[in-house]
Parts: C-alpha cells; sequence; structure tokens
C-alpha cells in the first residue's frame, strides 16, 4: 500500500476542521497521534501537511505549545454607508463608529507627516502634474492590539500647507478638516481594491500569519469635480470584511 502524502493528509484534516471536530482555537493532535492516525512514520510527510495548512491560513503554529486551529475576528467594513456623517455618532470617524459599534478597539498611531514628490499614480488620481509636492500623513491601524491595517494619505501641498493637516499632530476628523481648509464639502468617494499576497516588508508591518492575503484599496474623495485626497489603505486580509450595497435597475 502506497504512503499517504502530505496533500492526503492536509486535506483531510482541512475536511475536519470545516465539519468542526477541531473548532477555531482547537489544539491539533500531537505529531505522534496523526502519524498513527494516518499510518505513516515519516515526520516530513507531516510537517509537509502542516505547512500546506499554515500557508493556506488554517492553523498557526505556537512555540512550545503545539499547532492550533486559526481563529478568524472580522471587522465589518460598510464601504456605502462608513463616510455618511448622518449614519455615525456626531465627533467620530468611519473606522471608529463601526469597530465601536462591533465591539472591537481601534487604535490610530500617526507614523509620520511629510511633503514629498507626487508618485504618478497619486499624480493622476489629483490630476496634478507628477513630482508635485504633497502632504503624506501616514498611519497604522490596530484592532484588539492587533496591526491590521496602514494608510497613507495623500494631498496637494498648496491646498493644505499651515493647516493642521500638514503638522504631526493627530485630527479627529481629517475630513471635517480638508473640507473647512477648502472651503467647500466633500462630496463623493471612489474605492478600488485589489486582494494579493503581501511583501515582505507588509508581512512585517502588519505581523501577518503566514499564508495571510492583503487587500490593497486606493480611495479617491472628490469636492464636487475636483480629487483632493487619495488614501492608499493596505489591510489585514484576514481581519477584514468589505460590504458594499449596489444599486440596481
Amino acid at each position: 500500500m502506497a504512503e499517504v502524502s502530505a496533500r492526503q493528509i492536509a486535506e483531510d484534516l482541512r475536511r475536519r476542521i470545516e465539519a468542526g471536530e477541531f473548532p477555531p482555537d482547537a489544539r491539533l493532535p500531537s505529531e505522534t497521534q496523526l502519524m498513527a492516525q494516518y499510518g505513516t512514520k515519516s515526520k516530513n510527510i507531516l510537517k509537509d501537511a502542516r505547512k500546506l495548512l499554515e500557508v493556506a491560513g488554517l492553523i498557526v503554529s505556537k512555540h512550545g505549545q503545539g499547532v492550533f486551529v486559526r481563529r478568524f475576528k472580522r471587522y465589518l467594513r460598510n464601504g456605502t454607508k462608513r463616510h455618511l456623517s448622518s449614519q455615525r455618532p456626531a465627533g467620530t470617524s468611519p473606522t471608529q463608529a463601526e469597530t465601536e459599534s462591533q465591539g472591537i478597539q481601534r487604535g490610530r498611531n500617526l507614523l509620520a507627516v511629510e511633503t514629498l514628490p507626487a508618485p504618478a499614480d497619486i499624480a493622476e488620481h489629483l490630476r496634478v502634474e507628477a513630482g508635485t509636492l504633497l502632504v503624506c500623513r501616514q498611519h497604522l491601524i490596530t484592532l484588539d492590539g492587533d496591526p491590521a491595517q496602514t494608510a497613507d494619505s495623500f494631498f496637494v501641498a498648496d491646498q493644505v500647507q499651515g493647516s493642521r493637516i500638514a503638522r504631526m499632530e493627530e485630527i479627529p476628523s481629517v475630513h471635517a478638516e480638508l473640507a473647512a481648509v477648502l472651503g467647500t464639502p466633500l462630496t463623493h468617494a471612489q474605492e478600488v481594491l485589489v486582494a494579493r499576497m503581501p511583501t515582505p516588508a507588509e508581512k512585517e508591518a502588519l505581523a501577518l500569519l503566514p499564508g495571510t492575503p492583503v487587500v490593497e484599496l486606493t480611495r479617491v474623495i472628490h469636492a464636487g469635480d475636483q480629487p483632493v485626497e487619495v488614501t492608499k489603505f493596505l489591510f489585514d486580509g484576514s481581519w477584514h470584511r468589505f460590504v458594499y450595497d449596489v444599486p440596481m435597475d
């Protein structure tokens, strides 16, 4: 009889996890127990099977404790309603309002505020020449203490110089500040999402577990016909759900 393969073991363990035999946070059987269950004497086959499950994002190894089924707690991000001030408590940002309503503790760390030449893709979104000076505000967002997203927001420097947006300080609502600086309301936003695997630097920045994808979201905010802010978000795919209400006719 041919020896069981690593892929066969991984597929069977996946089935058992999905069937609820091993619920989230449950410890998988020990190496010795799994070898007996699957009739193999090869530790390498078992190691390869667990690697397949790690890459699939189903399990996580904890040094000195064992291998556990991964638990996912996802924050629901409502792309349709989150920027409507009428849909959230006064003085709260969209992320703050959403996380508080879902029982998630949000942290926001302002990492840097700098003036830099516009990269080509950001310049195109803002309809300015490449190299135009922009103010960039960089944030790291944590959810229940875990790094969960980064956000780099770009503004035309000539429009925001001298305002709080250009200074190294937290702002309760940067959009309210931007509307006040421009003297005109912000009217709509466009979002484009791309799911992909992270770069090594992104894995480190978000402390991503093996097999975790990221979602790169580019949001362009307009005041009337004029784009006035571009934000590049990078989301830990294991922490987020994205919801949109799409009209039909």
